[in-house]
Formats: structure tokens, sequence, C-alpha cells
């Protein structure tokens, strides 16, 4: 499972990199080797940038409910934990100390 997390978050940290300038570059090495022509490179831009941030978006949801079906303890839940031992520690002390 762990791998499986970390396999995703790479490959969306590499959706991330899809950068406009790097998308233009691979339509113009499109375009050199003659599968898109010079006129319907923007639109191959604007479509490979359009689905990589779709694939971002639901790379991220199934990253997010994997998580959230192993009920990880966010820092929220751990902080207010910690402050409800501590208070439990202090009624113990002043129960203790009387």
């Amino acid at each position: 499972m762990k791998d499986l997390l970390k396999k995703a978050w790479f490959f969306g940290l590499g959706v991330l990199d899809a950068t406009k300038e790097k998308v233009e570059a691979l339509v113009e090495e499109m375009v050199k080797r003659g599968e898109v022509t010079q006129q319907e490179s923007p639109q191959a831009v604007e479509q490979i940038l359009a689905k990589a941030q779709e694939v971002q978006k639901t790379l991220f949801e199934k990253v997010k409910q994997i998580i959230a079906d192993m009920k990880l303890a966010r820092a929220a839940d751990l902080e207010a934990l910690e402050k409800r031992v501590a208070a439990l520690e202090k009624e113990i002390k002043g129960k203790s100390g009387s």
C-alpha cells in the first residue's frame, strides 16, 4: 500500500511538472515528426494541458480517498488528543495531590 501511494505521489508530481513550456516543446517535436500540423499545435497544447489537469485532479482525489480509508490521524486530531491527555494528567495530579 505504501508503494502504491508513493508511486501515485511521484506520478502526480510528474503531471504537475507538465508546464506549458514543456508541453509546447513536446508538441513542437510532434510537429517535426509529422504527427501534428503546425496549425493543430495550439489546440494540441491546450488538449494536453487540460488532460494533465484532469489526471492530476483525479489522482489527488484517489490518493485523498485512500488516505481517508486508511483512517490516518491528522495533525489536528493529534493536537486535540495531546491537549486532552495534558488535561487528564493535570486532573490526576490534582486529585493525587489533595
